[in-house]
């Protein structure tokens, strides 16, 4: 083999060589940043959230629901207790500022907790101090003698829930595709509207469904009376307007009493005796199906 072309076949070969070795490699995704705090959600058996100056909230676990105990028993809403325990666990990129002496300085002398209460007995405790000099973060202490972290504001916002936006807030529960019938009284006038293989009488069904997406979608707007002492003072003693769903094996009742405010009526349903309010919309809806509203008139 000629001299040149065994030459020009050795700068090939170092040229492959050398491409195979400096060609850009693709960058390894980076690893997950490890929690602060290792946890699984599904162990979390209670919660107790302390703050100061405003009652304990406590919940706990019953089966695969949650239920408040205190300050008031009710039902609690699942999803939102979901995101508060995944906050908690989700806590990553902390910056550890040590242990301290002076708890003080960091707003820990008197900290807002969360207390965690786990299957196995173990708890795990949060301890919420004052907010950094700058913003969008906030001093935690894991344990009264753990060290003091530094982690994003959020955490502590999604973690120091009250009472009220734990619970369910739903206005009624009932099945919208199983209902039978729909009865209302309102200031004396009263309606009953039977639903035949799945259908409303035809000309109430735009407003039987207004009302019914109203309920299925309304929120409590306060929870001022959780026991129901004060039902005559807020005029569901003898509420002037009612509303009962049936379906086959159940039914649910909603009653309104006085109007609370500018736009709010207080209310009870029958799940509970608690007093509740929710937006006057609600009225307007009733209203609509007891007395339909007039089709304008369409001048010649």
């Amino acid at each position: 083999m000629k001299t040149w072309l065994r030459l020009l076949i050795a700068v090939v070969i170092l040229g492959a060589v050398v491409g195979v070795l400096y060609w850009p490699q693709k960058a390894k995704p980076a690893a997950a940043a490890a929690p602060l705090v290792k946890m699984d959600a599904n162990q979390v058996q209670r919660i107790a959230i302390s703050q100061p100056g405003q009652p304990a909230t406590v919940l706990t676990k019953a089966g695969a629901h949650w239920n408040l105990d205190q300050p008031y028993a009710f039902a609690a809403d699942g999803p939102t207790v979901a995101s508060l325990l995944d906050a908690l666990g989700g806590i990553t990129g902390a910056e550890d500022v040590g242990t301290s002496t002076s708890p003080a300085t960091f707003g820990l002398d008197q900290p807002s907790t969360v207390e965690l209460g786990l299957a196995n007995g173990q708890t795990l405790d949060f301890q919420f101090g004052a907010d950094t000099p700058t913003a969008g973060n906030t001093y935690l202490r894991l344990g009264p003698s753990g060290p003091i972290e530094i982690v994003p504001s959020d955490v502590k916002a999604s973690a120091l829930k009250s009472a009220f936006l734990l619970q369910d807030k739903s206005i009624l529960h009932f099945p919208s595709g199983q209902l039978t019938a729909l009865d209302v009284t309102d200031h004396g006038k009263k309606l009953h509207l039977d639903c035949v293989k799945g259908a409303w009488p035809k000309d109430q069904q735009t407003n039987v469904q207004s009302l019914l997406d109203a309920l299925q979608d309304g929120q409590m707007t306060t929870m001022p009376d959780p026991v129901g002492k004060d039902a005559a003072a807020n005029g569901l003693a003898h509420p002037v307007t009612t509303l009962r769903l049936t379906w086959n094996g159940g039914s649910a009742e909603l009653d309104l009493g006085n109007k609370q405010g500018a736009g709010a009526y207080y209310a009870r349903n029958n799940s509970s005796p608690a007093i509740f309010t929710l937006s006057d919309y609600l009225l307007t809806d009733i209203t609509n199906l007891v007395t339909p509203p007039k089709p304008l008139s369409v001048s010649q």
